[in-house]
């Protein structure tokens, strides 16, 4: 099957500890190090959010505010073994929540069979993604362990909200049941 697998922002500002730390950051980068061993190269892109440079709207005062952040090169960096990963994959830099504001991560979507949503923050990045890949047509896999919101409650909530849109829009699926039936 030609899906696509979208490794969406794991970048160490995710950290524990960190200012926009997931709690459940460790299992999702685990579960992201086992699709990459088991998924073509050719089907797999990763992001990473970027402050523009420019930024326009909103965005102008979301980066002020989080100008700290944007300006640290570690915090915008991938995460360990993430980023070691990465370097045999394209790596596409956003400025807005969904990844399908990059041109061609759009185009490869719209060719694949299915979009595999993985990476943080499942209430924001993710789920952003998520809205605009439904809109553009695509088949949609959320994986629920490969995935991480703030706190595990956010999670559910969020995957809670987007039940309704399964099975037509999304499958919700653990990693090791994805690698299973693939």
């Amino acid at each position: 099957m030609n899906d696509l697998l979208l490794v969406i922002d794991m970048q160490n500002v995710y950290l524990p500890d960190q200012p926009w730390a997931c709690e459940t950051a460790a299992r999702t980068k685990e579960n992201i190090l086992k699709l990459l061993e088991n998924h073509p190269k050719d089907q797999t892109i990763f992001t990473r959010y970027i402050a523009a440079e420019h930024p326009v709207g909103t965005w102008k005062t979301y980066n002020e505010l989080n100008r700290k952040i944007n300006e640290n090169p570690w915090m915008n960096e991938l995460m360990d073994g993430i980023k070691e990963a990465a370097e045999s994959y394209p790596v596409y830099d956003k400025s807005t929540y969904s990844s399908f504001q990059v041109p061609t991560i759009r185009k490869a979507a719209q060719k694949a069979d299915r979009v595999i949503l993985t990476g943080v923050v499942s209430e924001c990045c993710v789920l952003s993604t998520f809205f605009e890949g439904i809109d553009l047509g695509c088949k949609l896999i959320w994986l629920t362990d490969a995935t991480s919101g703030l706190n595990p409650v956010l999670e559910e909530e969020t995957l809670h909200i987007l039940q309704g849109l399964s099975p037509l829009h999304v499958e919700f699926l653990s990693t090791e049941d994805y690698l299973s039936n693939r």
